[in-house]
């Protein structure tokens, strides 16, 4: 995987298009002066890349330019993402074009659509990088949500701008702002290789497993709790059930089938004795029988109509197969029936057939058996939804009739005070059992069995299995190993350059994203190393290491990185006369050569799978960095030319 950048484009308001080429697997510089767009160039790839914020700087490009582009190339592929210029004090524009495979840039922004969205951006550019599905779960006792590393984390380690290469505190691109220290550190281990895809599988198999051994855990924890003497909700039941009268008070359940046969028992409709008083037409009993054989006769129509509506769905489902079995056979009245029909001959072309078919008569034989069982469906269909409506005005006459007793029953009970008494126990009876139902509906409870404690035992094996291969202790020594690689090549690059205690080891410190020297009077951070050279190089060499990893271990990341203004420690804008280093200190000068010289050959090493675009007001008269410069803009020429800042 080489993905590179091809070309950065602009296109102005009028249709017009500049470009700037970059050759790949090489070092390639724009040099020039100030004020000139150089360090809008990397703004252009992080915005078009997704970022949520348009940080080109306000002024003649913001007002100038319509679309950004950025072309990429992927072992050949060019890949093209354009994205909308918000416009002066526009924080960001949602308008994103992306498009793979194409032949080169359009010649205006015509074209230009939004056709993917900033997420849609981040999931295309993953996967075209090659970055698995991966995880990281902070510490358990961390309020961080898991991190899954993307495309968005991996331009962090390709980007330097010009206020990040000289800073002391911070190592990394966008490293100052909110969540980013965190989301570097814990994606990095992925990027680094220390964290493979076999570890993100066993770890969603872990999880996996862990969510099945604890809802087993649970449901046998409660067929215990049943099992013992039942849990607290069904001895309350019970107890109530008992008071009410709804099950008989010397009932004792001797285990837990016993229990819910009990609960089971208390919520059937019981008969009340109740008091009888002078008045015939006011006998509570007699209303009571009622009301229970009210009951049981819905019970029944219920039964009923869904014996009747499931025959009716059963012969829908067969009219539609039917239907399409017709179909299918009419399509036999395009042939034609002159001749004998003996199925060897084709009824098209009437060519002689190795293998005989069915023959035209059995076709239309089954096809009138089909249409004659359709007719049958179709006749009784009404008869069927006859029968429903009959049977749905027979429920809600019953129905009709059960308020009335029910209403006739609460009318004797507040009528007679004698019947007070009962009228409670009514009540609570209704109460009780409803309590009861809606307890046994929601609530499942499982039996104790002897194969309930097996499968547990066998998840716990399998979690004990899956937490030796998610050893901690194992991804430590795999990311210590990854850290190790990483300084050896960072104390060669500190050494090559000169930098102030390169000549201890170095290393990165990935918990506060710095680099670290282990001199013999301790560790030394970057921030006490002094000198802005110091920085500068340290950035430097930091990204040589962690490219040169990524590419020995073929890691999902970009292969290009952008430096903005490596030089600024010993050749300051305020200097530049034409960008020529002859004016500098002797020891300024061959720092600054030797800067460049080292992105020259480390390019050269590694080519053609790393491209290093650098910004910058340098010039050199070598040959070799001659060869590497891309654009030049001084005396007029800049990223937007002046004919689009006419009015």
């Amino acid at each position: 995987m080489t993905f590179q950048i091809r070309s950065i484009s602009i296109y102005s308001h009028s249709g017009e298009r500049r470009d700037v080429t970059f050759r790949l697997g090489a070092l390639n510089i724009v040099t020039g002066g100030p004020k000139t767009g150089k360090s809008a160039l990397l703004d252009i790839v992080d915005y078009c890349w997704g970022r949520d914020e348009c940080t080109v700087p306000e002024g003649e490009i913001r007002k100038g330019v319509s679309w950004f582009a950025v072309c990429f190339d992927n072992d050949g592929e060019d890949i093209l993402i354009a994205r909308k210029n918000p416009g002066p004090a526009g924080r960001a524009s949602a308008e994103i074009y992306f498009a793979r495979g194409v032949g080169g840039l359009p010649t205006d922004a015509s074209v230009f659509h939004k056709n993917i969205t900033a997420s849609g951006l981040k999931t295309q550019l993953s996967a075209t990088l090659g970055i698995t599905e991966n995880i990281h779960t902070p510490e358990s006792w961390s309020t961080r949500r898991p991190l899954e590393a993307s495309s968005r984390h991996a331009i962090l380690f390709c980007l330097q701008a010009q206020d990040e290469i000289a800073n002391r505190r911070l190592l990394f691109h966008r490293q100052g702002e909110q969540f980013f220290p965190r989301a570097i550190s814990d994606a990095l281990p992925y990027f680094l290789g220390a964290v493979d895809e076999d570890h993100f599988l066993a770890l969603k198999r872990y999880q996996d497993v862990r969510a099945r051994l604890r809802k087993l855990e649970r449901e046998y924890v409660e067929a215990r709790s049943i099992t013992r003497e039942a849990s607290n909700a069904t001895r309350g039941l019970l107890t109530e059930a008992r008071r009410a009268g709804l099950i008989a008070p010397d009932a004792q359940p001797d285990d837990a089938s016993g229990v819910l046969e009990l609960l089971r028992e208390a919520t059937i409709p019981k008969a009340i004795a109740f008091s009888a008083i002078d008045d015939p037409e006011a006998d509570l009993t007699a209303l009571d029988e009622r009301r229970r054989s009210l009951i049981h006769q819905l019970q029944e129509l219920g039964e009923e109509i869904r014996d009747v509506q499931r025959i009716s769905r059963e012969a829908s489902d067969f009219e539609v197969e039917a239907r399409e079995q017709e179909a299918r056979l009419a399509s036999i009245g395009l042939i034609s029936d002159a001749g004998e029909d003996t199925g060897a001959t084709c009824p098209l072309c009437e060519s002689h057939l190795a293998v005989p078919v069915p023959t035209v008569t059995e076709l239309r034989a089954s096809l009138a058996n089909v249409q004659t069982q359709l007719r049958s469906v179709r006749r009784d269909a009404p008869r069927l939804q006859e029968r429903l409506a009959g049977l749905g005005s027979r429920r809600a006459n019953v129905n009709e009739q059960l308020r009335d007793v029910q209403t006739n029953i609460a009318k004797r009970i507040q009528d007679n005070e004698r019947l007070r008494l009962e009228q409670h126990q009514f009540v609570e009876q209704a109460r009780v059992a409803g309590r009861i139902a809606y307890y046994l509906e929601n609530t499942a409870v499982v039996a104790e069995d002897g194969v309930l404690p097996g499968r547990i035992e066998q998840l716990r094996a399998e979690v004990r299995e899956l937490e030796a291969t998610l050893d901690d202790v194992t991804a430590q020594e795999r990311l210590t190993t990854a850290l190790n690689l990483l300084g050896r090549d960072l104390t060669g690059f500190a050494k090559e350059l000169g930098l102030e205690h390169g000549e201890n080891p170095l290393r990165l410190d990935l918990k506060r994203l710095t680099l670290v020297a282990d001199t013999d009077d301790g560790p030394l951070s970057l921030a006490q190393m002094g000198s802005g050279e110091n920085w500068v190089g340290y950035h430097v060499a930091a990204h040589l290491s962690l490219h040169k990893l990524f590419n020995r271990r073929r890691r999902p990341v970009p292969r290009l990185l952008m430096l903005d203004q490596p030089s600024q420690a010993h050749f300051p804008p305020e200097r530049d006369e034409g960008g020529l280093i002859d004016g500098l200190r002797d020891e300024d000068q061959a720092a600054v050569r030797q800067l460049y010289r080292l992105l020259y050959h480390y390019c050269g090493e590694l080519a053609p799978h790393m491209q290093i675009i650098v910004v910058d007001h340098v010039e050199m008269l070598e040959d070799w960095f001659r060869d590497a410069i891309a654009e030049r803009w001084r005396e007029g020429s800049a990223l937007v030319p002046q004919s689009w800042l006419r009015d």
